[in-house]
């Protein structure tokens, strides 16, 4: 059993959280979602440049 002193699971969540400013809201999310269904599909050949760009600490 948890000591009185100890934090519950779900409160270092949402401190974790709050200390990266995360945004709960509902437009928030699906602003996020819509960004992702929309993002161009890319080729494998592209995905290999990301990596390799990444790799060698190059900007795209």
């Amino acid at each position: 059993m948890p000591k009185s002193t100890d934090k519950s699971q779900i409160e270092k969540f949402r401190e974790a959280a709050r200390e990266l400013k995360t945004d709960q809201s509902d437009e928030a999310f699906e602003a996020i979602v819509n960004k992702i269904a929309h993002a161009p599909k890319l080729t494998q050949e592209q995905i290999k440049e990301l990596v390799r760009r990444k790799r060698s600490g190059e900007s795209p």
